[in-house]
């Protein structure tokens, strides 16, 4: 396959990956893995790093092994294990596009598992439910204009921007949007 034809490749994006022959706990062979690299660094890189995931649901207690359901495009529900990450080519190792990761809880969960599997301190979690977009600076202006929103940066450590999810034009970082009446309401945020 030609590399090109990955350009867009997304944190958050499922592809078929060869992982070939590896030994004892390693994962192996073709199987869907989840794209976890900064989109900064997908726009241009000709590798990008992923985590393996398995039909096989073990060890699910653990905080690196995030169950997946099948409305990310999976044929079964799943498991990613952010513990076996690896740096795969695009063009010749990523296969097929089954889906992609939209749901803002399983996002920061995956955030956080991620944190957990390279030693980065994670906060505990907190009870305010969301979405989570990466915003620019305008994107971020216009959803902080509406007075029911409450715009919070999701990680103030965040250093590497990301195209907007809002315009696909600008650049920015990881936003957690929610209600100011609904912040603590079961269901998280109406209609952001």
């Amino acid at each position: 396959m030609k590399e090109k034809e990955f350009k867009n490749v997304r944190w958050g994006d499922i592809y078929y990956c060869d992982l070939g022959v590896t030994n004892g706990s390693v994962q192996s062979g073709m199987r869907p893995v989840l794209v976890v690299q900064t989109n900064r660094l997908n726009e241009s890189s000709p590798t990008v790093v992923v985590a393996a995931i398995t039909a096989v649901k073990k060890k699910t207690a653990m905080n690196t092994h995030i169950e997946l359901n099948t409305d990310c495009g999976l044929k079964e529900p799943s498991m990613v294990m952010l513990e076996q990450l690896r740096t795969v080519d695009k063009a010749t190792e990523l296969d097929n596009f089954v889906g992609r990761i939209t749901d803002a809880d399983k996002i920061s969960e995956i955030k956080r598992g991620l944190k957990f599997a390279v030693g980065i301190p994670v906060k505990p979690k907190t009870e305010r439910k969301g979405i989570v977009l990466s915003l620019c600076p305008r994107c971020r202006s216009e959803f902080q204009s509406i007075p029911e929103n409450i715009v919070k940066r999701l990680d103030p450590f965040q250093a590497d921007k990301e195209m907007c999810d809002k315009c696909q034009v600008g650049y920015g970082y990881d936003y957690m949007i929610f209600k100011k009446n609904h912040h603590h309401a079961k269901g998280g945020v109406d209609n952001v």
